[in-house]
């Protein structure tokens, strides 16, 4: 039981650490589209294929929700936006024009369609930070208090 209490403590700071990066990442995520909507440029774009959600179990024949792949090109050059929010009825169609923001920026490279969600990426991210955070900065805290 030593030995489980003593590697928890010292994997502590490293839990904390990817815990608090979870919660980062999830806020980021969470307003990623709204961010690329308010600030992004507009460009035209294609609709050059529509793909099946990759989570779809096959004995859910009643859910064949599908997302848009929009190709569209700016000053720096062609690009692609696979879109994640999949629709059992979608809005769109292969061949479809449709306004497509961008916003790029050094390394980041954030598109969106004005109907796009986050998916569920943000609350996967807060789960596991809460989980990281909650394992780790109380076996720091009893550290620091242990030093006193």
């Amino acid at each position: 039981m030593n030995v489980v209490i003593n590697t928890l403590t010292s994997l502590a700071p490293f839990l904390s650490l990817i815990g608090t990066y979870c919660f980062i990442l999830s806020y980021s995520k969470s307003n990623e589209i709204a961010h690329t909507l308010s600030k992004g440029k507009v460009a035209q774009g294609t609709v050059i294929k529509m793909r099946e959600d990759p989570h779809h179990l096959p004995s859910d024949m009643e859910y064949r929700g599908v997302a848009p792949v929009v190709e569209f090109r700016t000053v720096n050059g062609l690009y692609q936006h696979f879109s994640t929010t999949y629709r059992k009825n979608s809005p769109y169609e292969v061949g479809q024009t449709v306004k497509i923001y961008y916003y790029h920026y050094k390394s980041r490279r954030e598109m969106a369609l004005a109907d796009d969600e986050a998916g569920t990426s943000p609350k996967t991210l807060l789960k596991w930070g809460i989980i990281f955070c909650a394992i780790g900065y109380p076996m720091i805290l009893s550290k620091i208090g242990g030093l006193f």
